[in-house]
Parts: structure tokens; C-alpha cells; sequence
């Protein structure tokens, strides 16, 4: 019985402090109904979604998708006509389960890339810390805060009149889970194969993210010292994380550390901020659609932000990045993005530099398409039409012309089919 008594006074010693932070924290949570914005590679996802740089397409492109049950499916994409580069087949497969995703793919050349996704169980740190009762030493003890009555005596009535109901907490930017994911690239030219192993937390009010690319704790090292280490760490290693602060404000960082051969290694940090008001209620329907007519569009989550303020500094490369992205209606977006070069003069890397580029882009959703349109101060105008013809048929077009080439502007065209099954 001794024993029990002991052990039971070590664990409540361990864990009653973690206990008693992580319950005021909860109810810091509570009270200003903070929530997780998304992981800090997703800082400027709003603005990638707006510009059609990532829609872009070199030449021809075919691609279909067939679906070969609710889990599975396969893809072929054919594409041709680049300027610089050859003809190419890629043939794509995945499964996607409750707790699982697993994707593949290979192409004409015998390049193979995989991903697997492993979606684990999320329990809160309140779930986990176990349930501490009153130790023998504090209980019984005057309390000058607590009134002469205990909680059991209260009647119900009077102790929900002293307790005022909390506010509600809105739904989460991002539902809170955990996820292990592995990526792999094998290739026919040397130095190219890589392996990538990632690990995801997004929690309630905050998001981690540890990462290891190409990792090899016994990489042997080019000259060793006498009596030195026979072996070295190489790889690249990075973890991010973005903390809510108050409902709108978000801060993070990211540190990541390069070590490609054993005997040379830099790390880099990253600071970031982010800020995403409360949406003030629903989107607006678009202002062409007649008075008590019903919106053919998707309607959004009303927890989600309609504007977005993101900004990124790199401390030791100088590197400054700034976006914002609002959604006007239903079927307007518009996002601005800056990235600037800053670097002072040292002896060892010369004169500073002073560089920038600015862009801005719209998307427009109508019932059947979807247009996307950017430029930038470089002189660069791009823009992408996707056109649903048919249920699971779309057609894309996309055209970018580079005045800052001369003679009038170098220009290029894309085509694009998609087929799904």
C-alpha cells in the first residue's frame, strides 16, 4: 500500500505541472477562440491557387484518369510539342484508404517516384494526460479563492449562474491530425535519386513539421582527423512550425540545416506571419445573379478567411516575401505577391544587392469555366482557360508572352485535354 501511495505522489509530481499548463492554456484557447491557420509551407497556398503559374503548360498535354473502384485509380498523360524538352508518357497509379494513401509513378525514360501517406489517430494532449486526482498533501487545503460551500454543495442552479457559457469556437482552418508521409525518386541520371521522410502535427491551434531529405547518419567523411569521428550526418533536415497568437495573427518559423557532404553544413531560418480576419459571414453571391436567384456556385466554409496577409523574412539569405489574397465573391479572387532580394556588403560576397519583382493575378469562376491571369513588373503576362465541356471532359488553353526579351516580346502556347472515367 506504501508503495501504491509512492508511486501515485511521483506521477502526480511529473505530471501535475503539464496538467495545470496545458488546462490554462486550453482555456486561453477557449476564451479567444483561437484556431490553426495550416502548416507553414501553406502560407501562401491562397496566392499559388490564384496564379496560373502552377496551371501552365509547355506544348500539348493528354492526360486521362480512369477510376477503377471508390480507392483506385490510374492515370496516363501524354505530352509533346516543348521547346525544350522531348516527348514523354507517364503512367500513374493510386489507393487511398481511411488511414493510408499510396501513389506511384513511372514514365517512358524508367524514372519511378512514390509516395506513401500514413494518417494516424489524433488525440488531444488533454486526452492524453491522464485524469489527476488530489494529492494527499493539497487536498483538504484552505483555499481563500474558493467560497466556504465545495462544488457538490453548490445546487445546480447557482453554479451555472456563476460560470458564464464560454463562446463558441468556430471550426478550424485545418481539422487537426497527424500524418507520416515518405517520398522517393529514383532516376537514371546520377545525383537525382532522393528519398524524403516528413512528419505532420497539425493541431488546434498550431501546426509542426519535421523533415529529412536524403538522410545518412553514416556518411564517411572526406579527410578525417586523428582520433576525429569515422563517420558524419549528410542530408538535409528542416522543422517548421506556425502558433495562432489571437484569432487573426499567426507566427512561425522554419530552421532548416544543409549538410551535403560530410565536411560542409548551413543552417537557414526563416520567420513568418500570417493574418487571416474572421470572416465577417458568407461569401456574397456575385452582384450579376438577379435578386432571390439561387447561386450555381460552390458555396464556401464560413470559417474560412476571405482575405489573407502572408509574410516571409530568410535571415541569412536576405530574402524577403510578401502576399495577400482576398476573395471578393463567389467567383472573384485577386492576390498580390512581392519577393524581394536584400543583401548587405561584406568583403567576402562584394556590394550588396537590391533586387524585386511584383505580381498580380485574378482568378474568375464562371458555371462551365475557369480563367486565371497574372503579370508581373519583369514584363512577363500569362494567363490559363479551363473549360468543363462535359462531365469529366476540360479543355485548357494558356498563353504567356515575356516583354522583357524585346523585339516585340517572346511569347509561347499551351494546349490541354483531360479525360476522367
Amino acid at each position: 500500500m506504501a508503495n501504491a501511495e509512492e508511486s501515485h505522489g511521483v506521477l502526480h509530481a511529473i505530471l501535475a505541472p503539464i496538467a495545470y499548463v496545458n488546462s490554462h492554456f486550453a482555456e486561453f484557447k477557449r476564451r479567444h477562440n483561437l484556431a490553426c491557420t495550416g502548416p507553414f509551407e501553406n502560407l501562401h497556398r491562397e496566392t499559388k491557387g490564384v496564379f496560373p503559374t502552377l496551371h501552365m503548360i509547355n506544348g500539348a498535354k493528354f492526360d486521362i484518369t480512369s477510376m477503377m473502384s471508390q480507392n483506385f485509380q490510374v492515370s496516363h498523360s501524354f505530352s509533346w510539342g516543348a521547346a525544350q524538352q522531348p516527348p514523354s508518357y507517364h503512367f500513374s497509379a493510386g489507393y487511398q484508404a481511411k488511414k493510408y494513401l499510396l501513389h506511384g509513378q513511372v514514365d517512358d525514360q524508367g524514372n519511378l517516384s512514390a509516395r506513401a501517406n500514413y494518417f494516424w489517430a489524433y488525440e488531444s494532449l488533454e486526452k492524453l494526460l491522464p485524469h489527476l486526482e488530489p494529492h494527499a498533501h493539497t487536498q483538504g487545503q484552505y483555499d481563500p479563492k474558493l467560497s466556504p460551500h465545495t462544488d457538490a454543495e453548490k445546487p445546480v442552479e447557482e453554479a451555472s449562474a456563476a460560470t458564464p457559457p464560454s463562446p463558441p469556437t468556430p471550426p478550424p482552418f485545418t481539422k487537426p491530425g497527424m500524418t507520416t508521409k515518405f517520398q522517393a525518386q529514383l532516376t537514371n541520371t546520377p545525383g537525382q535519386s532522393m528519398m524524403q521522410y516528413e512528419h505532420d502535427w497539425v493541431g488546434e491551434t498550431c501546426a509542426i513539421n519535421v523533415k529529412a531529405i536524403n538522410p545518412n547518419p553514416v556518411d564517411a567523411p572526406a579527410s578525417r582527423t586523428v582520433g576525429g569521428p569515422s563517420t558524419s550526418t549528410t542530408g538535409i533536415y528542416s522543422i517548421s512550425g506556425l502558433q495562432s497568437i489571437t484569432p487573426s495573427i499567426s507566427v512561425g518559423a522554419e530552421w532548416v540545416y544543409s549538410r551535403l557532404r560530410p565536411d560542409q553544413g548551413e543552417g537557414n531560418t526563416t520567420l513568418a506571419v500570417k493574418w487571416a480576419p474572421k470572416s465577417p459571414g458568407p461569401v456574397p453571391a456575385p452582384p450579376s445573379l438577379p435578386a432571390g436567384f439561387p447561386s450555381p456556385y460552390m458555396p464556401t466554409n464560413p470559417a474560412d478567411p476571405h482575405e489573407v496577409f502572408a509574410a516571409t523574412y530568410a535571415l541569412s539569405q536576405g530574402v524577403a516575401q510578401a502576399s495577400y489574397w482576398r476573395k471578393l465573391n463567389q467567383r472573384l479572387e485577386v492576390a498580390a505577391d512581392v519577393q524581394m532580394l536584400i543583401t548587405p556588403n561584406s568583403a567576402a560576397a562584394g556590394p550588396g544587392r537590391r533586387e524585386g519583382i511584383a505580381s498580380v493575378g485574378f482568378k474568375l469562376d464562371t458555371v462551365y469555366a475557369t480563367m486565371r491571369g497574372m503579370f508581373d513588373t519583369m514584363g512577363r503576362v500569362s494567363a490559363v482557360l479551363e473549360e468543363r465541356m462535359a462531365p469529366g471532359l476540360s479543355f485548357q488553353v494558356c498563353g504567356e508572352i515575356d516583354y522583357s526579351k524585346g523585339g516585340g516580346g517572346v511569347g509561347k502556347v499551351g494546349l490541354g485535354f483531360t479525360l476522367e472515367a
